[in-house]
């Protein structure tokens, strides 16, 4: 099953980006626990330097004032002229770091106020004032040393310097200097606010670019692999395709032989189960550095890196594979049963300029395995006569050589023209291919989609440069379970109602996919035809099962019906019966007036064929479409 542990397997990058980012996590967090210290830190030392500075240049200050008298406290009490003159000469040693400075004089443990340099809240002589730190204040006077504390409940105030006044070798007065943090230090505490700001902004955009980053890869991830073999799918190479580089690569395109016969037999369901089994068996031989591709249902990509195997172990290593599907037994209810698969391998990729082509090279191998018996491998080997007719075949297709030709499709009793069918044409010089000599050369490769595609879009560049031109394309019943065509087809919607789909059949078609195909094309608008019916492949039986709204009856039985009594009554059959169902019947291969007569007296009421106009091209229309 698909999980969380796989994905980082698969991608050690984003689990080495986690544990990098709990790393870094894990050290911010250690640093924003160290903030705190290292701001105390700093804020001391800026404090020691502001007061070093005040404590010079105090003691020259406090010399002046106290050498004034021979006694300072009895001078300053009795004279309130030199108590302003030393206040005015002490207020000039105040900076922005100092919130208050006064002098204290005192009576055993009573202090009281003698100067203050505060004149907003200036205190008077001989105001009480109630030291926080008694102890302190009386071990600064005894021992007449200066003392710093700090003051931790008052919000306002950081540190307070007590400075003994001594005269006559005892202290007589306390200078007290109260210092609040300064600017600086208020700038240091925004700085560090914003600094861990920073580191939690950092963080957490950090987290969420990683969160998005493996939740976005995480996501194609799971998009791009199968969910129950863990195996990469088509989405992969959708998104990929010119990123891979496929020269470092043996590829192989491998398909399960007969898989149509398993789903008509089973079921898609258990069709499906049967695939999911082989992937396992396939991809459990395959090493870390090889890719898996599941290519389209029941066909897959295989990129084995060139660099861990010769071409010998790379042949070995294939038909140890194809052994091992071969050999395995498979079980659906109580039905027993085998399969195979074929390959078809390039070796040299080296030498191929895309990925596209080293495909196709890797599915006209597979092409011939098919046709050669299948259960085999086939290498491709340029210098094979089919190869190089494929090779061209593949050219004229992606370049400009192919185009469509008109033939209309006439009302049979006014002679009006209902629409057009699209023939395909391949342009090679002077030369005209036709379709039966391209078709069976493509069946089972990529190329036949290809084609398909080209047909719907070379129309579809009609029908928007002529807005009365009606056209009817031809798609085989594997083309209309294909989601690539079904996905075009849905584009241009907006075309539905003058683009008609004809139905080819085949004998492996699977007649509820297609059904189910037909509902989707009708939500859209679009009209849908079985084409040649009556060729061999087709039943009224299996006609039931389908959402039809024309039913075109093959021409080989048409051109008989003048003269073979059997052709005529199958058509009459066939005209009674869509009559009743509310299907219009149109026929092929009309000839000449006596075939329009009897189809018009079955009530058949379109037609085409020689007897109105051969098929010409787009140029050679009528251009008012009559």
């Amino acid at each position: 099953m698909l999980s969380k542990f796989s994905f980082f397997n698969n991608n050690r990058i984003y689990f080495y980006v986690i544990i990098a980012y709990v790393s870094l996590f894990y050290l911010l967090s250690l640093s924003y626990k160290n903030i705190e210290p290292f701001q105390v830190k700093v804020k001391n030392t800026l404090l020691n330097e502001a007061m070093a500075l005040v404590d010079d240049t105090s003691n020259n200050i406090l010399n002046s004032i106290v050498d004034k008298s021979l006694d300072f406290v009895s001078t300053n009490v009795q004279s309130k002229e030199l108590r302003l003159e030393n206040e005015r000469i002490l207020s000039l040693i105040k900076s922005t770091d100092i919130n208050s400075m006064f002098v204290l004089y005192f009576l055993k443990d009573d202090y009281f106020f003698l100067l203050d340099t505060d004149k907003k809240e200036h205190s008077e002589l001989d105001e009480v004032f109630i030291p926080e730190n008694g102890k302190l204040f009386s071990q600064v006077i005894k021992e007449k040393k200066k003392k710093v504390f700090l003051q931790k409940e008052v919000d306002s105030l950081s540190f307070t310097l007590l400075k003994p006044i001594v005269q006559n070798n005892r202290t007589v007065a306390l200078l007290v200097i109260d210092y609040t943090e300064s600017r600086l230090i208020s700038l240091l505490d925004i700085s560090v606010k914003v600094l861990t700001y920073l580191f939690i902004l950092t963080l957490t955009l950090i987290f969420i670019f990683i969160y998005y980053i493996i939740y976005t890869r995480y996501g194609k991830y799971k998009v791009y692999r199968n969910p129950q073999t863990n195996t990469l799918n088509r989405a992969y190479m959708v998104d990929n395709y010119e990123k891979i580089d496929f020269k470092k690569y043996y590829v192989a395109l491998a398909d399960i032989d007969f898989f149509n016969k398993i789903n008509n037999r089973h079921g898609q369901i258990n069709g499906d189960k049967v695939i999911i089994s082989v992937i396992k068996i396939m991809a459990k031989h395959l090493g870390s550095q090889d890719k898996f591709i599941q290519y389209s249902g029941e066909e897959f990509l295989l990129l084995i890196n060139r660099n861990s195997k010769s071409e010998k172990n790379l042949r070995d290593l294939l038909e140890e594979i194809r052994m091992s599907v071969s050999s395995a037994t498979f079980t659906i209810e109580d039905d027993r049963f085998s399969i195979s698969i074929s390959m078809g391998v390039l070796l040299n990729t080296q030498i191929e300029k895309s990925l596209r082509d080293v495909i196709h090279k890797a599915d006209t191998a597979l092409y011939e395995a098919k046709h050669n018996g299948r259960d085999m491998i086939s290498y491709y080997d340029i210098s094979q006569p089919k190869r190089l007719y494929r090779e061209k075949l593949r050219e004229m297709i992606e370049s400009d050589k192919l185009v469509c030709y008109y033939q209309p499709i006439r009302d049979l009793e006014t002679k009006s023209l209902h629409h057009y069918e699209a023939l395909l044409r391949i342009e090679d010089g002077d030369n005209i291919i036709f379709p039966d000599k391209i078709l069976p050369d493509l069946e089972d490769s990529y190329l036949y989609t290809n084609l398909t595609k080209r047909v719907i879009e070379y129309n579809v560049n009609i029908l928007r440069l002529d807005p009365k031109m009606i056209i009817s394309i031809n798609l085989s019943a594997d083309d209309l379970v294909n989601d690539a065509i079904l996905s075009i087809l849905a584009q241009n919607a907006d075309l539905a109602e003058r683009l008609l789909i004809e139905i080819l059949e085949n004998k492996s078609i699977d007649y509820k996919k297609v059904e189910l195909s037909i509902q989707k094309l009708k939500l859209f608008g679009y009209k849908i035809c079985i084409d040649d019916f009556g060729s061999g492949y087709s039943n009224l039986n299996h006609l039931l099962k389908l959402s039809i709204d024309y039913l075109k009856i093959d021409g080989s039985i048409i051109k008989e019906i003048t003269h073979d009594k059997r052709a005529y009554t199958i058509v009459k059959t066939f005209a009674n019966f869509c009559r009743q169902n509310d299907i219009e019947v149109i026929a092929e291969f009309i000839d000449k007036q006596d075939v329009v007569d009897i189809l018009k007296s079955f009530g058949v009421r379109y037609g085409q064929g020689w007897y109105f106009s051969k098929a010409v091209p787009y140029e050679d229309l009528d251009k008012d479409h009559k």
